[in-house]
C-alpha cells in the first residue's frame, strides 16, 4: 500500500469483529508510532496495551472513578442546596448515580467492542513550549499508529475520552504524574463495510505568500 493510498483510505472503525489480534502485530504498529518527528528527540510517548480480561479490570476502575467522582457531584449540589433552600438534595444525589451507572456501562461497552485497547499518554516537560511539543509528537505518533495498523489490515478509532485522564484510570494503567492523556486507540480486525471520507480541498484553507 502506498503511503498516498494508506492516508486517503484509512478511516475510523467503531465495529470490530470478534477475533483475537496477534500480539506481533500490536507491536508492530507500536513501532511503527514511535518513528513520528519529535523535536529534540524527547520520545514523551507511553502506550499501555490492555487486551484480554484486563479490559473488564480497566472497565471496573473507571466505573469506581465515575462513581467517586459522583460522589463528589452529590456534596457539592447537597452543600448548596442546604445553605440555600435545604431541598431536593435526595433527588439530586440519585440522579447523579443513575447518570453515572449510566456511564459506567456505556464506557464498559465500548472498551469490550474492540480487542484491543491501546490508550496513549504524553510525558509533560520542564517549560510550556517543550510540553507543546511533545504532546504534538505524540499525537504524529498516534497517526502512525492508526495508518501501520490500516496498513496491516486492521482497523482502529481513535478517542479522546476523559475517564483516561482520572486518577484511578492513571493509577492503574501505571501512568506518570508528569504526562498528559493523548488518545485511546481501539484496534481490531473491522466488522463493517467500508466507509467514505470526505474532505474540503487543501486549498480552501491555504493562503501562499510568494516574493
Amino acid at each position: 500500500m502506498e503511503v498516498d493510498e494508506a492516508i486517503v483510505s484509512r478511516a475510523s472503525v467503531k465495529k470490530f469483529a470478534d477475533r483475537d489480534v496477534p500480539k506481533e502485530l500490536i507491536e508492530k504498529c507500536l513501532e511503527l508510532a514511535v518513528w513520528a518527528p519529535n523535536h529534540r528527540l524527547t520520545e514523551p510517548w507511553r502506550f499501555r496495551v490492555v487486551t484480554d480480561r484486563g479490559r473488564d479490570a480497566i472497565a471496573d476502575v473507571i466505573r469506581e472513578q465515575l462513581a467517586s467522582d459522583s460522589s463528589r457531584v452529590d456534596q457539592t449540589e447537597g452543600t448548596a442546596n442546604a445553605e440555600t433552600k435545604g431541598l431536593f438534595s435526595g433527588p439530586l444525589q440519585f440522579t447523579a448515580t443513575v447518570k453515572s451507572s449510566i456511564a459506567a456501562e456505556q464506557v464498559r461497552r465500548k472498551i469490550m467492542s474492540a480487542p484491543v485497547l491501546i490508550v496513549v499518554y504524553s510525558l509533560r516537560a520542564v517549560d510550556e513550549t517543550l510540553t507543546r511539543e511533545n504532546f504534538a509528537a505524540t499525537a504524529a505518533a498516534v497517526q502512525n499508529l492508526l495508518l501501520g495498523a490500516h496498513h496491516l489490515g486492521l482497523a482502529a478509532i481513535w478517542r479522546t475520552a476523559d475517564y483516561f485522564a482520572g486518577d484511578k484510570a492513571r493509577a492503574f494503567l501505571q501512568i506518570p504524574a508528569e504526562a498528559d492523556f493523548v488518545a485511546a486507540v481501539y484496534l481490531g480486525f473491522p466488522d463493517q463495510r467500508e466507509t467514505t471520507r470526505k474532505r474540503t480541498p487543501a486549498q480552501q484553507w491555504t493562503v501562499w505568500f510568494q516574493h
